[in-house]
């Protein structure tokens, strides 16, 4: 009896061992076998950095400034070589973006530099999809990434009749491609100092709807339709660079009179993202080229975070965050190498 009982646990055990190899293995292949179908263009760029803030208060100010770094994903890997002053802590926020915390001291109209540099490894990407392998993600996921915003506004009734009738599909991808085939031709661009949010980036002229406003308002509007017909969807923000080799800079004093003029010299950027299995977390920049490009990433995006549940409102000022110093100039030099 005792001889039966012992080869029951052995048996059930090496079931056990032998389930565990089969869907160990199968996760790994899964995942070997996603990327079969992305062709990469890697790219490394030295990025320096520096950032001017200054008190304009009456007093002297001890501040907590927080410093946005370029972050690790899937297709991009960051590394620090410094910051000065040195960050007397490193954060996390809700959505995973990482942050510096450094502490600046101010007498009253003092101003401080903050220098930092990096090392930062684009992935570019081209997803060859094959539309018959695009399934809808899972229920818990669905829930956490099509929720409504101040900004994604999945109740707007204006905007569920129309992400029906353009994109409807029983097809994730299908869904993705058919909502920036619809964007891409109906962007009226200009360089927007706020951000409209869902509810006010789309407007109605002569019978025709148009996206006006700048790369946040797009990204809403995507992401807004995207979430009405529930596919999971959120934005990502930094830079878009014109070259791999370049300077650009942004006078926060100057920008309101700049207007579209700012594009020459400065690149925040923000884009969507959707969820799509098998392959994950899928980059929809419609305006690198004014292009649907669904899975298609150049690699002169650096990426420095994500918006799921907490919101910057503008990707002029996420770099750098102070509380009660004043950002005044923001600079970066790229310089990359193949």
């Amino acid at each position: 009896m005792e001889a039966k009982k012992t080869v029951t646990v052995v048996l059930v055990f090496f079931v056990f061992v032998v389930m565990i190899i089969f869907f160990s293995t199968y996760s790994l292949e899964s995942n070997n076998n996603i990327y079969e179908d992305f062709v990469f263009d890697n790219y490394t760029y030295i990025i320096e950095g520096r950032f001017l803030l200054e008190n304009e208060n009456n007093i002297s100010v001890t501040d907590y400034v927080y410093v946005s770094l370029p972050q690790n994903s899937t297709f991009q890997k960051s590394y620090i070589l410094y910051i000065d002053p040195k960050p007397i802590r490193y954060t996390v926020d809700e959505d995973g973006n990482k942050y510096a915390v450094v502490v600046i001291n101010a007498e009253p109209g003092e101003r401080t530099w903050i220098r930092v540099k990096y090392i930062v490894t684009v992935s570019g990407y081209t997803i060859n999809f094959d539309e018959k392998k695009a399934i809808w993600p899972r229920l818990d996921l669905a829930k956490r990434f099509t929720g409504s915003t101040g900004y994604w506004d999945v109740y707007n009734v204006t905007l569920i009749k129309l992400a029906y009738k353009v994109a409807y599909s029983d097809n994730p991808l299908v869904v993705a491609r058919k909502i920036a085939e619809w964007v891409v031709p109906r962007i009226s661009y200009f360089v927007n100092m706020g951000r409209y949010g869902s509810d006010h980036a789309i407007v109605e002229k002569f019978g025709s709807y148009y996206i006006v406003g700048d790369c946040v308002e797009v990204a809403d509007i995507y992401v807004t339709f995207a979430r009405i017909l529930g596919l999971p969807s959120r934005t990502a923000y930094g830079i878009l660079l014109f070259s791999h080799r370049e300077k650009q800079w942004l006078n926060l004093s100057e920008v309101e009179k700049e207007g579209n003029e700012i594009l020459t010299h400065w690149g925040g950027h923000m884009w969507p993202q959707v969820y799509i299995p098998p392959w994950g977390w899928i980059d929809v920049d419609m305006l690198d080229g004014m292009r649907v490009n669904v899975g298609i990433y150049s690699n002169r995006h650096i990426l420095f975070g994500v918006e799921e549940t907490k919101y910057y409102g503008s990707s002029l000022t996420s770099s750098c965050i102070p509380s009660y110093l004043t950002l005044q100039y923001v600079e970066y030099d790229y310089r990359g190498e193949d």
